[in-house]
Formats: C-alpha cells, sequence, structure tokens
C-alpha cells in the first residue's frame, strides 16, 4: 500500500507519543491515524487537529487512562464527531443514547468529561 505525503507525516507526528509513552502496537497506531484524519477532516486546518491530538495525549498522560490508545482513538472520533455538527453537548448526548441500552456511571462520567473538556 503506498501512502499519501499527508499519510506520511501525519503518521510520522503522531505515532511518536503513542510508541514511546504506551508501547503502541502497529494495529493501535492505524486506529489513532485514522481517527485523527477523521478529525481533521472536520476541523479548519490541521494545525487545530494537532492542537486537539496533543491536549488528548497530555489528558491521557495527566490522567493515567486505562488502556490510553483506546480512549485516544475514541476521544477523536468523539471531537471530530462534535467538530462536523458545531455543537459539542448535542454530540456528546448523541454518543450517550447511542452506545448503549443501559447507561452506566462510567458513560455518565465521560459524557460529563466530553462537555466540560475545554481544548
Amino acid at each position: 500500500m503506498l501512502l499519501s505525503q499527508n499519510s506520511i507525516r501525519i503518521y510520522a507526528c503522531i505515532s511518536q507519543p503513542l510508541i514511546c509513552f504506551w508501547n503502541a502496537s502497529a494495529d493501535q497506531l492505524d486506529e489513532v491515524c485514522n481517527a485523527y484524519t477523521s478529525l481533521w477532516s472536520s476541523v479548519s486546518n490541521e494545525a487545530q487537529a494537532r492542537d486537539i491530538y496533543d491536549s488528548l495525549v497530555a489528558i491521557a498522560l495527566t490522567d493515567d487512562k486505562p488502556s490510553p490508545t483506546r480512549w485516544l482513538a475514541s476521544e477523536l472520533r468523539f471531537e471530530a464527531f462534535a467538530a462536523a455538527t458545531s455543537d459539542r453537548q448535542w454530540a456528546a448526548l448523541m454518543e450517550l443514547e447511542h452506545n448503549s441500552n443501559v447507561i452506566t456511571d462510567t458513560e455518565l462520567d465521560l459524557y460529563n468529561e466530553r462537555i466540560s473538556r475545554e481544548l
């Protein structure tokens, strides 16, 4: 598979913290790269996407998230959804309502984290 120059640059920029901090596998790197690409297509420019990515990495490191690469990919996809809809609260509510039939405390905590997160 041939990668475009943008894909190579994206992969190089975002893979370093994933490998250095979390020993991410190739599959995990691909998942995060795909989520990042989705985010980048939803925001106004690459710099904004990179700022969001860096902020989420910092949160994952500071809060010592379990399964940090999975959390990061999930939150990148959420941020892409929130940017695409231009309504963070609605996007968080839709994610909460559509992810399961029974809403748990963990899901409510994630909802609160998402609507209060300032990136």
